[in-house]
């Protein structure tokens, strides 16, 4: 994210905050993805993008104006999995 998306306001949609405790994924580890990714990926399909932590946590969000709202929380494997299974639909942007 941009020094702007930094700046903005994050919310988590209830899918995301359900994702979190399943996957015993803290706020630090969500706010560590987006702040300093080691990939992202944009979902053309869902005009969304998808921040990767290094330790493998893929953090779906979209901006809403100058709000950022967490979408769901995605472990390595399923993220890995994701990726290969609909490969077409994403562009890494870094």
């Amino acid at each position: 994210m941009s020094n702007d998306a930094e700046k903005a306001k994050i919310i988590f949609s209830r899918h995301a905050k359900e994702r979190m405790r399943e996957r015993k994924i803290g706020d630090n580890e969500v706010l560590n993805a987006l702040l300093n990714p080691v990939q992202i990926v944009y979902d053309s399909w869902n005009d969304v993008y998808i921040a990767v932590s290094g330790e493998g946590k893929a953090v779906v969000y979209a901006f809403r104006g100058s709000v950022v709202e967490i979408l769901t929380i995605l472990g390595k494997r399923e993220y890995e999995a994701l990726l290969s299974k609909f490969n077409r639909r994403y562009k890494v942007l870094m």
